[in-house]
């Protein structure tokens, strides 16, 4: 491998390490605000750690076809290192700011989707509701001033009957109660 290669190689490894670094607290801040079990950490711990692999051998392959050596590793040292004590804070500060403007875009989109969608259809549907409802009392209102002169035919019609039947029905409500009453007279034992 030649000189300008080796060294383009190291300058490669230097910023794999610090887009590591980058990953790493980018993923560390997703963690944390999303409040996962520790399983699915775990597992999102490995899956982390199995990316980053890939990301290094990735460019190893593109780069020096995937020779491996010992200051790839360095390399990859000193790029993490550099991330860490000079970029660290600012790239944390744009990141919370960018995950502050991402909740707020969102939270706008909702409330104008609620605002839009939800509050319009939620509103005909108490104007139809509303509607049905003066509709129906209208009719039954209708309908009662309709059925007024019936109304007196057939409490004429009612009052003529009752007065026919309501002795007889007197008769076999006295005759039934006391056929009740001696049925419970005899199932309790008493004489009748």
């Amino acid at each position: 491998m030649t000189l300008t290669g080796q060294a383009v190689t190291m300058l490669s490894m230097v910023l794999c390490g610090g887009a590591v670094g980058i990953l790493y607290d980018t993923y560390r801040t997703f963690e944390r605000r999303c409040h996962l079990t520790r399983w699915l950490v775990w597992i999102c711990d490995f899956l982390f750690w199995i990316s980053c692999i890939f990301l290094v051998f990735g460019t190893l392959l593109r780069i020096n076809e995937g020779v491996v050596r010992l200051y790839i590793f360095f390399g990859i040292g000193i790029g993490a290192i550099v991330y860490f004590l000079m970029l660290r804070y600012p790239y944390l500060a744009l990141l919370n700011r960018m995950i502050t403007f991402g909740l707020w875009l969102y939270r706008l989109l909702v409330r104008t989707g609620y605002y839009l969608l939800v509050v319009p259809i939620l509103f005909l549907y108490r104007v139809v509701k509303k509607s049905v409802l003066l509709l129906l009392t209208c009719l039954l209102v209708t309908g009662q001033w309709l059925l007024r002169p019936f109304h007196w035919v057939g409490r004429w019609v009612w009052n003529m009957v009752w007065s026919r039947i309501r002795k007889p029905l007197g008769r076999a409500k006295r005759y039934g109660t006391k056929r009740w009453q001696a049925l419970t007279a005899w199932l309790k034992g008493k004489k009748m």
